[in-house]
């Protein structure tokens, strides 16, 4: 247990841990044991101090040193933003997230951060993707899709209207684009 990981959230939110364990609807010496080590933090714990102090749930995770953190650890290599397009994580940055199991080594994976948007259903979900592919071979795939114009987006690939192109379905609806490649999603982590 990483105590000054959860007193740095606390501190950066404003919050005391008497605050945080009432709208958790839980003890504070609870929540004060946990934070000490000598109580195990639950997933379902962890998922509301998530939300409660703003911080991912990897985090939190990784730093209650809940098993499933143990877990081997992928890349971040886009963020989906509420207008549906993908961008590069932050120059300098490396993120990475929990895989799940029986995933190939070559996995990567892009996360939604989509608060405060249309798309806000979806905010913290992760799309795990497998190297990039010809997009005729994944027709009817959710993808992460890359355009001939470098824009990136998550979307069924369908056939396009003219020869050459795609239409692209779901978070993004694009007709007759020009697709460079497209790498399929083979899971998605809510």
């Amino acid at each position: 247990m990483k105590k000054s990981f959860f007193d740095d959230a606390l501190m950066t939110r404003g919050m005391s841990l008497r605050q945080l364990a009432k709208r958790m609807d839980v003890l504070p010496s609870q929540l004060s044991l946990t934070f000490n080590g000598k109580r195990r933090m639950q997933m379902a714990e962890a998922v509301r101090i998530s939300q409660l102090l703003g911080v991912s749930l990897n985090e939190v995770i990784v730093a209650a040193g809940i098993s499933e953190a143990a877990a081997r650890r992928c890349k971040v290599i886009g963020i989906l933003a509420g207008d549906g397009l993908v961008s590069d994580v932050e120059s300098g940055t490396i993120e990475r997230v929990a895989v799940p199991e029986g995933m190939p080594a070559e996995v990567a994976a892009v996360q939604a951060r989509t608060s405060e948007s249309a798309l806000a259903w979806m905010d913290g979900w992760v799309f795990f993707i497998n190297g990039e592919q010809v997009p005729s071979e994944l027709l009817d795939r959710f993808c992460l899709v890359r355009l001939d114009d470098g824009r990136r987006v998550m979307a069924t690939l369908r056939r396009g209207y003219t020869s050459g192109t795609f239409n692209l379905a779901g978070l993004t609806t694009i007709q007759n684009q020009r697709v460079v490649a497209a790498s399929p999603v083979l899971i998605t982590r809510h």
